[in-house]
């Protein structure tokens, strides 16, 4: 049986103040064929919707710290607070990192349209949160 391999969600300052990087990652060095495409395939369908997840707790996090309160924990909540943010004069960039990286390292794209690569073997895909 193959070894359970570690899926990583790091959160880092960005160069810019007020912005902040989510990169999932997960190493598929030394699998056979078979495990790696598996390895993949449960990433782009399904360790995303976790990155997606940590991504929307923060924005939360955040909007809440900039006074705007959060009805609940719904979508459409979310919606309403984001357009409230913005009449205060502010906005949330969501930005993928890797959309305009080179093609060659580009080895799928999630439903919610992260761009997934590979490189070193270590498959990832980074999501930038930018305050503008």
């Amino acid at each position: 049986m193959a070894k359970k391999r570690l899926v990583k969600i790091n959160a880092y300052d960005g160069e810019e103040k007020g912005t902040k990087v989510f990169v999932l990652s997960m190493n598929v060095a030394n699998m056979t064929i078979y495990d790696k495409a598996k390895a993949v395939t449960k990433f782009i369908s399904r360790e995303t919707r976790v990155l997606e997840t940590a991504i929307d707790n923060y924005l939360r996090q955040l909007l809440r710290f900039n006074g705007i309160s959060i009805d609940d924990g719904s979508d459409y909540a979310l919606e309403k607070a984001l357009f409230q943010f913005e009449n205060k004069g502010k906005q949330i960039a969501i930005i993928d990192r890797y959309k305009q990286i080179g093609n060659e390292r580009i080895i799928g794209e999630s439903d919610n349209k992260m761009t997934i690569i590979e490189e070193d073997d270590i498959i990832s895909c980074a999501i930038e949160v930018k305050v503008l």
